[in-house]
Formats: C-alpha cells, structure tokens, sequence
C-alpha cells in the first residue's frame, strides 16, 4: 500500500509540475505552487526530485517521451508511400492538439537554448525514429512513388517541424487572419493543405 501510495503521490508531483511549468516556464515556476496543486508538501517534492531542476527536467523528458512512443508505435506499422506522408502528418497534429503542455515546454526551453535538458538522453529515442522516417522516403523513392532527386533528411525535418508551427504560432496567425485556428474545421483544412503540399512536392504522379 506504501509502495502504491508513493508512486501516485510521485505522479501527482509530475503533472502539477508539467502544467506550472508549460504555463510560466522554468524561471516563472515556483516549488510552492507546484505543491499546491499537486495539494502534497512540498518537502515530499524535494524527497522525490532533489531540486526544481531536476524535477524540471524529469517533467521535459517525461513529455517528450510521450511523443517518442507514439511516433515508435506508428512507425512500427507497415507504412509507406503516400499513405505515410497522410497518417505522420495528421499523427503530429492530433498529438499536438492533444498536449499542449509539449508545445509550451519545447517554446521555453528554446527561449533558454537548451540549458536544462542539454544533457538529458532523450536524443537516442528521437534518431531512430528520424532513421524510420527517412527509410520511408528512400523505400518510396526506390518504388517509384517519389522523386528520387528529394533531399530526404529535408523531407523528415519539415514533416516534424510544419505542424508544430501550427501550434506555436498560432495565437498570432489567429489575428493576421482574423480567424480561430483551434477550430476542428480550420484544423483540418490545415491538414489537408499540409498533406497537398508535401504530396505534390514528394511525388512523381503530380
């Protein structure tokens, strides 16, 4: 019962943190607050952690994890060619809607360089996953289905960039185009946009 009770009180501690920290960043965040909505002392969260970069850390690596599993799953299927370009990019954006934590933590940490998490081991998950999508481009290349002329890294850098974009920026694209963007239509005709614009770009029959 210990055993359970401190692994929730552990869970607690990470999701109130990865709110606090999503919302106000690392600098922002206090141990205090965290604690309060995790409703725990925050003495345990020392006890846990060790210090607010440490938990900081655990919280960043937690996230991006998150991601990195969902993109292992899908890229263990049987994709490939055109079906592929469609399913990874509406993946991203379901992903992104989903977990708007990510998207905050990835903007702060980029606003410190990196700082926290440089030396966090989270790029090993993240390489064999931009092999797997790079694999894809290549098997499509050889079957014909896209131009073998493409820069494939290229390829794989904007399929993982383009629907972040959508997110991180979007509260100043809802006021250049006067539109909400949160909308499942809006959304959607991104997507489909998206989808378009790479197929037509990848593929020898457009």
């Amino acid at each position: 019962m210990r055993k359970r009770d401190s692994e929730q009180s552990r869970l607690d501690i990470l999701q109130a943190a990865e709110i606090e920290f999503a919302d106000k960043g690392f600098y922002g965040t206090r141990i205090d607050e965290i604690a309060e909505r995790a409703a725990i002392n925050k003495r345990m969260i020392y006890e846990y952690f060790g210090n607010k970069e440490e938990l900081y850390k655990t919280v960043f690596s937690t996230v991006y994890n998150r991601l990195t599993e969902i993109e292992f799953k899908l890229l263990e299927t049987n994709l490939h060619g055109k079906e592929a370009i469609e399913v990874i990019i509406r993946s991203y954006f379901k992903y992104l809607k989903e977990n708007p934590t990510y998207v905050n933590l990835l903007l702060w940490e980029n606003l410190n360089k990196a700082y926290y998490v440089k030396d966090l081991d989270y790029v090993g998950g993240k390489y064999i996953v931009i092999e797997k999508m790079k694999k894809i481009i290549e098997q499509g290349k050889e079957e014909g289905i896209f131009k073998k002329e493409i820069d494939t890294e290229q390829v794989v850098f904007s399929l993982m960039s383009y629907p972040f974009t959508y997110f991180s920026n979007k509260y100043t694209l809802c006021k250049l185009f006067s539109k909400d963007l949160s909308t499942g239509q809006e959304m959607e005709r991104r997507i489909n946009s998206m989808i378009e614009m790479f197929l037509s770009y990848l593929c020898t029959d457009r």
